[in-house]
């Protein structure tokens, strides 16, 4: 993707972790990749949530975030709740995720600490 606008074929590789087909989506400015039912492991437990991918956060600290519609695993710090798309969606702070990567290695880079269990 590389900061460029995403294309559907960007979606193709996270399809196949969803229930739903992946789409891009737009709010207040943000770019959004919305996930229905993404499947993902919070340590050893399989979870599947609907998540969103912001693309473009405007904190350069946290230039891209996972939000998640619950809550999940301890040992992360859940510091945000944030109503986007008429929504109300949760994110633990991790930082550093550039946005000039593919959006499966964007994903990829906020999973690990959830399947670590923690954020360090």
């Amino acid at each position: 993707m590389s900061g460029a606008n995403p294309t559907p074929d960007d979606l193709l590789p996270i399809a196949q972790l969803c229930d739903g087909e992946p789409s891009f989506r737009e709010d207040g400015g943000r770019k959004l990749v919305f996930m229905p039912g993404l499947h993902f492991w919070v340590g050893a437990e399989q979870r599947k949530l609907d998540a969103l991918l912001c693309l473009n956060h405007n904190n350069p600290t946290y230039p891209t975030k996972l939000y998640l519609a619950e809550q999940v695993g301890a040992g992360l710090n859940w510091n945000e709740n944030a109503f986007i798309l008429a929504r109300q969606w949760y994110t633990f702070s991790w930082r550093d995720v550039s946005p000039n990567q593919s959006i499966f290695d964007i994903l990829a880079a906020h999973l690990a600490p959830l399947a670590r269990g923690k954020a360090a």
